[in-house]
């Protein structure tokens, strides 16, 4: 019995370090999505774009907005010709996690041009590290103003 002990606590041991620590993993997503952010207050094309994966959704607050990455690329590149491409400030962001921590799902708020903004999206961990699977950039708007905003937006009520 004794002779088994040992191997039996270093696959334990060897089990536990294999399994990446969640809170080290949030750090790391919320500088990865801190620096995607950036990218585009910067205007730097090769970290924002290079951030999402190569099959990628973007999309945006316009309802025909649903971009493949090379389709967002094209429309997107012209605004980063500029000192700055657009500057979303997130300042809340919660992460869940796949069981096998492969996969990662996000919620955030954004300070933007446009007012308070959600971001939501999906992340792939690969050997070289995480990638954009899927992002969701929407308006938000507060309940008490949803029926001016049908209005405006030409909603018939019932």
């Amino acid at each position: 019995m004794k002779r088994y002990v040992l191997p039996i606590i270093l696959l334990v041991f060897n089990m536990a370090c294999s399994v990446p620590d969640k809170e080290t993993e949030i750090a790391k997503l919320n500088e990865f999505m801190d620096n995607w952010h950036q990218s585009a207050a910067v205007a730097d094309e090769d970290v924002f774009f290079g951030s999402l994966d190569e099959n990628a959704v973007y999309l945006g607050t316009d309802p025909g907005e649903r971009w493949l990455k090379h389709e967002f690329m094209d429309w997107g590149l012209k605004y980063f010709e500029r000192d700055t491409a657009w500057a979303f400030t997130p300042y809340h962001r919660i992460w869940e996690f796949s069981d096998d921590m492969q996969y990662a799902w996000f919620d955030e708020l954004l300070e933007t041009h446009m007012g308070i903004c959600r971001g939501s999206g999906v992340v792939k961990k690969y050997k070289e590290g995480w990638k954009i699977k899927h992002y969701n950039l929407a308006l938000t708007l507060p309940n008490d103003l949803m029926n001016e905003y049908r209005q405006i937006v030409g909603v018939k009520t019932r």
